[in-house]
């Protein structure tokens, strides 16, 4: 199936992208879509203030679906270019397929079941393009930006639910917390801790935003692929594209490729932005606890880790009480630092 390319990932980190660029550098006028079963324009430009999910690309998750997917595409007299960006089973999905309730995500010993069956069955993807000889470029989750997994990028599903699409970034938040931190929750919403600051430093003790088993997965590395770094394809972004339009053996018309770079540029600042917390996150840290002079700007999302990182590393907290929002400079957060009471849950 020379006229079929694959581009893929076990973790969201901009396949999206991927897939638009190569149709949009090749110059390619339509994609087809195999959900709607038409052909569709190649977007001018495919960027939300989230991601590039402007474009509607053929997106399977797990193998069955993405094995439907391409017998759809072989159905087609068309020797146009198509694609497919198959992702891992949802955890429901999974949990179906082993006739667990999708409840059963909260249970350490199904989790465990649930994650090995999620990573067969998407090793069984790349099995599938290899015997279809379909090229397939695989995007590697890096594990020194752990801390980018924690900014939720895609509002495709519910997680109980999880045929339902989530309507907001709080919702997710939301349902995540009653899923998997319910008995705190419920614990503080019984002794009156309900503020802004309260939530904090609730979710400072539950989360472990270092947990490297959101992205511990290497596929099966015997598979002819084009492997690619997460943080290669962020930060080098036009010299990764020109990597991987060699490998498909698709020339970039030159005209395009000057429209992409604007576009691409934004797409990085997107990235970049995220980024640049995983790369201060540690010296944030040593700022207050060393009583350096340094700004910060940090959302909520953020300073839940900065707190968690003085509790679990150093043994430290913060005087948070009445305190919506962290200052902006880390000397005014030093004066508020003093030793953690809370036992820790490691």
């Amino acid at each position: 199936m020379n006229n079929v390319f694959c581009v893929t990932s076990y973790n969201s980190v901009g396949c999206t992208f991927i897939d638009w660029s190569v149709y949009f550098l090749s110059n390619q006028s339509h994609h087809y879509n195999v959900k709607s079963n038409r052909w569709l324009p190649v977007s001018q430009n495919p960027l939300t203030e989230l991601n590039a999910h402007g474009h509607d690309k053929n997106h399977p998750h797990g193998h069955d679906t993405t094995k439907s997917f391409i017998e759809h595409i072989e159905t087609l007299t068309s020797d146009r270019l198509h694609s497919i960006y198959p992702w891992a089973l949802m955890l429901g999905t999974a949990a179906e397929y082993l006739n667990l309730p999708p409840e059963s995500i909260t249970n350490t010993d199904a989790v465990n079941r649930i994650t090995q069956f999620k990573k067969d069955d998407y090793n069984e993807i790349l099995n599938l393009c290899s015997a279809k000889q379909i090229k397939t470029v695989f995007v590697q989750s890096d594990s020194r930006s752990i801390l980018y997994f924690q900014k939720r990028r895609v509002l495709t599903h519910l997680l109980l639910d999880y045929k339902t699409p989530a309507t907001s970034e709080q919702q997710l938040n939301d349902e995540f917390q009653t899923v998997f931190f319910n008995k705190s929750l419920l614990d503080w919403q019984d002794n009156g801790l309900t503020e802004i600051w309260d939530v904090r430093e609730r979710l400072a003790l539950d989360t472990r935003p270092f947990d490297q088993d959101l992205i511990n997965f290497v596929p099966d590395l015997q598979h002819p692929y084009l492997w690619i770094n997460s943080f290669d394809l962020w930060t080098r972004t036009p010299d990764v594209l020109e990597k991987i339009m060699k490998f498909l053996e698709l020339p970039i018309d030159h005209e395009k490729f000057i429209q992409w770079l604007p576009i691409c540029s934004k797409w990085q600042k997107i990235q970049l932005d995220i980024l640049e917390f995983c790369f201060n996150q540690e010296h944030i840290v040593k700022a207050i606890i060393n009583n350096w002079h340094y700004e910060i700007d940090l959302t909520f999302d953020q300073e839940v880790i900065i707190q968690h990182c003085l509790i679990y590393q150093h043994g430290l907290n913060l005087k948070t009480w009445q305190l919506e929002k962290f200052p902006k400079n880390t000397k005014d957060l030093h004066k508020l630092l003093e030793p953690n009471i809370h036992p820790i849950v490691l």
